[in-house]
């Protein structure tokens, strides 16, 4: 589908530039609703002369895939328009909503084809097939593969959900049209007339499709789990910088395609200048919106580098955690030492699965720990993993 990008998207390959992004989408948005339409016409004029409600369904399903691109184009032409006062962080999130959209336009039409097909099995009508019925059929199938290709190629250009929507839906009508056409030879050939039969077959499939695909375009508005390879690209970025010596409480905000907003936590020596430790911060700020469009904001955590006492206890307290959970990490690991006791002070990270609770963490480290010289008490809190 190269030479498709070429044809209609300006810049093809700078997809991290929005102006690009939004050629992808008004491109496929066009191409949509023209070859929709003309797939709907043809349709009804054929379903209607032959009195096949299967193909008028299907014809009606185009005229929704008409809209449904129209939407797809008027959402990625609001995706475009810059933050402003009362929307900081922009309007990329509208694309999300255009592929939720399009997701419950597919269920609508699934159930009144249902419903139509139902009606068409109790009350069945003569069905006319004639060569205009198989040429507009198969004209159809082989435009609905070019256009899941082209979607599903442009979703992958630029990570569009609505494009990706878009394109499971032409695999939906691709799957609908075949089944329409094999009614039609069945029809022809056997004169068993299963047209009804066909279109249930057809708009339970189209249902349960439309069902997936809503919760999967509903899953980025609620807010799901970023990228594992995009969460570790950052991690190991962060990392690479000398001064920073650990990293916790990441935490990824997407705001849409390339709208990220990232939260950390960097671990740097305590004994470091804090003139030095901001300069350093301020660079790895710079460095992640100039080379990956990403607007870092990080907080810095001192850590005591030269008390052995202190990096040998955390040892002990990690080595303890991972016996429970193995994926358990901690941090912001202090000691508060007193006459009769020492406090240890640290947040333990859980994964959101784990049923464990402060309770048992502290049971088990008053285990390990119940040989010390040392009285030791623990104050945890709790977090969970966000990425």
């Amino acid at each position: 589908m190269k030479f498709a990008r070429r044809l209609l998207v300006k810049n093809y390959r700078n997809t991290d530039d929005p102006q690009v992004r939004t050629r992808y989408g008004l491109s496929a948005g066009i191409f949509g609703i023209i070859s929709n339409t003309l797939l709907c016409a043809f349709k009804l004029v054929v379903g209607i002369l032959g009195h096949s409600v299967t193909l008028i369904a299907d014809a009606v399903n185009n005229l929704s895939d008409a809209g449904s691109s129209v939407v797809t184009l008027i959402g990625f032409k609001l995706a475009a328009i810059p933050p402003d006062k009362k929307h900081p962080f922009g309007h990329a999130r509208y694309e999300y909503i255009t592929g939720l959209i399009v997701s419950m336009v597919i269920l609508f039409i699934g159930i009144l084809l249902l419903k139509s097909s139902i009606e068409k099995c109790i009350t069945p009508e003569q069905v006319t097939v004639s060569v205009y019925t198989y040429v507009v059929l198969g004209v159809a199938i082989l435009i609905k593969l070019f256009q899941m290709f082209l979607y599903l190629d442009f979703s992958k250009a630029i990570n569009s959900g609505a494009l990706k929507a878009s394109a499971a839906d032409s695999r939906n009508d691709v799957i609908a049209t075949s089944v329409v056409l094999v009614s039609a030879i069945v029809i022809d050939v056997a004169g068993i007339n299963i047209d009804g039969y066909a279109g249930i077959a057809v708009s339970l499939f189209i249902i349960i499709s439309s069902v997936f695909m809503l919760k999967e375009s509903m899953s980025p508005i609620l807010g799901e789990k970023p990228d594992e390879e995009l969460v570790e690209k950052i991690r190991n970025k962060i990392l690479s910088y000398d001064g920073v010596i650990g990293i916790h409480d990441l935490v990824v905000h997407n705001y849409g395609a390339k709208q990220l907003f990232v939260i950390a936590h960097v671990e740097v020596p305590d004994d470091i200048d804090l003139n030095k430790t901001h300069d350093l911060i301020d660079n790895i700020e710079h460095d992640f919106r100039e080379e990956m469009n990403v607007r870092l904001n990080l907080h810095p955590d001192p850590v005591d580098v030269n008390n052995a006492l202190l990096s040998e206890l955390k040892l002990k307290a990690e080595t303890t955690l991972k016996k429970l959970n193995e994926n358990i990490s901690i941090h912001d690991f202090r000691m508060v030492s007193g006459p009769t006791h020492t406090n240890l002070v640290f947040d333990a990270v859980l994964p959101f699965e784990s049923k464990l609770s402060i309770s048992d963490i502290q049971t088990a480290l008053e285990e390990d720990f119940e040989n010390e010289d040392v009285k030791y008490y623990f104050v945890i809190d709790i977090d969970r993993q966000m990425t």
